[in-house]
């Protein structure tokens, strides 16, 4: 018989370690959302995927997984508009610039940057670029939710888990609005919101929400080629001709909403950066809460003292990039038992 594996959470990371495991005839998958599938932070994303820009070996060992997982997702007739490319990041100051030139990127001189992208601001002391990818992040949670119902994976919308059900030190199930899931195994992957559920079971869990703000441009006209990263901000300039600028990193405790100020940051950045986004017009404006850990890395793998529960979350920042590689080794995990 196969052993029943529930999911909490059906952003991207839950879907993906749902795909990835429907794959497998061992396993029944289930999947718990709360409310919809990608309605927090996966679909809020911007959907620039650099490994770059992103410290660790995960990061580019998931970047490599992600053509094969665009083209499985194919046959659920939704395109995430993946797009591979580059990134690019200006140097403003002598610090930045010394910093860029010593990491792997390829180096533009300050000429070079400008008449590679000539919207650049003035005062660009050069830039480094880096290979990049991009998707339209609520398309791709879509396109996994489909295609693991597709390999026989269940998701439950609107079916919060309300608790970690156990009996004699072990991990039963699940509970919810309708009484308990019986599993044989349960993948934490609720985002900021796991620690609510893991700590009652004796789990210590360190994931903390992030509040991410972001804003959707509307330029005139082509104003990058590429994808632009600075510090912790970033410019995506999306198939339809709007640009993404993002984003904050907020600890705000569960306040999802967007701020002026937060906001204003942003725009204030963007056009610092490229200064012809001073004429575009400003679309919608969004947040949401993404997990975040104290020192910066995703909790993936066994919880402590139950054996029977594995945690996948505090990926921040990262989650659209790292689930490929986190859905990997939750099933090579999961596989060992």
């Amino acid at each position: 018989m196969a052993a029943t594996v529930v999911i909490v959470g059906g952003g991207i990371i839950g879907c993906a370690i749902a795909e990835r495991l429907s794959r497998e005839d061992r396993y029944r998958v289930v999947v718990c959302e709360q409310d919809t599938v990608g309605a927090h932070a996966s679909s809020a994303a911007a959907g620039l995927l650099s490994p770059g820009a992103e410290r660790g070996e995960l990061s580019s060992r998931s970047f490599e997984l992600l053509p094969e997982l665009v083209q499985r997702l194919k046959p659920s007739g939704v395109d995430v508009e993946f797009r591979v490319g580059e990134t690019i990041s200006p140097a403003l100051t002598v610090e930045e610039e010394r910093r860029l030139r010593a990491g792997d990127g390829r180096w533009l001189d300050q000429d070079e940057a400008r008449r590679e992208e000539p919207s650049l601001s003035p005062s660009v002391r050069g830039a480094a670029v880096h290979r990049a990818a991009q998707v339209t992040p609520g398309r791709l949670v879509q396109a996994v939710a489909r295609t693991a119902v597709a390999q026989g994976a269940e998701i439950r919308e609107g079916w919060p888990v309300a608790q970690l059900v156990l009996r004699s030190g072990r991990l039963r199930g699940v509970q919810g609005p309708d009484g308990v899931l019986a599993a044989d195994l349960v993948v934490l992957a609720a985002g900021p919101w796991s620690p609510s559920l893991a700590s009652p079971a004796g789990v210590p869990l360190d994931v903390r929400p992030s509040r991410g703000q972001l804003a959707m441009l509307h330029p005139r006209g082509l104003v990058l080629r590429r994808m632009l990263t600075w510090r912790h901000c970033y410019l995506v300039p999306k198939p339809d001709g709007t640009v993404v600028a993002g984003s904050t990193e907020e600890d705000v405790g569960f306040d999802a909403r967007p701020t002026a100020a937060g906001i204003g940051m942003l725009l204030e950045f963007a056009v610092r950066a490229v200064p012809p986004l001073s004429d575009a017009a400003v679309g919608r404006t969004w947040a949401a809460l993404r997990p975040a850990t104290p020192d910066g890395e995703p909790v993936i793998g066994p919880a402590p003292g139950l054996p029977n529960l594995f945690l996948a979350t505090g990926h921040n920042r990262t989650g659209i990039l790292l689930a490929p590689i986190t859905a990997q080794l939750v099933a090579e995990q999961l596989a060992a038992l």
